[in-house]
């Protein structure tokens, strides 16, 4: 009976550590992805700023954007967004509680 048990546990075990594993792999292959897009535009817009070789100075490009999520943004930043689009002007009152 024990025996049962012990290999139902560790048929358990073993799915469970493949599944974070494989969650684990998705997540570097996506932050290399990211980077490699990151790489890729930085470079497109070295040749857009004219940098021939590898002794030209380099123009600047702003650090890498972060998630959304670690960004923390505020309430209401998409109407902000929205009306910045049409042409307006707008100003975005909040509290701490809002953040929630």
């Amino acid at each position: 009976m024990y025996i049962v048990i012990g290999v139902i546990v560790s048929g358990v075990l073993m799915v469970l550590f493949f599944i974070l594993g494989a969650l684990f792999c998705r997540h570097l292959v996506m932050e290399a992805q990211e980077q490699a897009r990151y790489d890729a535009m930085r470079y497109e817009s070295y040749r857009l700023a004219g940098v021939q070789r590898m002794a030209d100075p380099r123009p600047y490009v702003p650090p890498r954007p972060r998630t959304p999520r670690a960004r923390g943004w505020l309430p209401g930043l998409t109407q902000l967004d929205r009306m910045m689009r049409e042409g307006k002007r707008g100003t975005i009152l909040w509290r701490p509680e809002d953040r929630k």
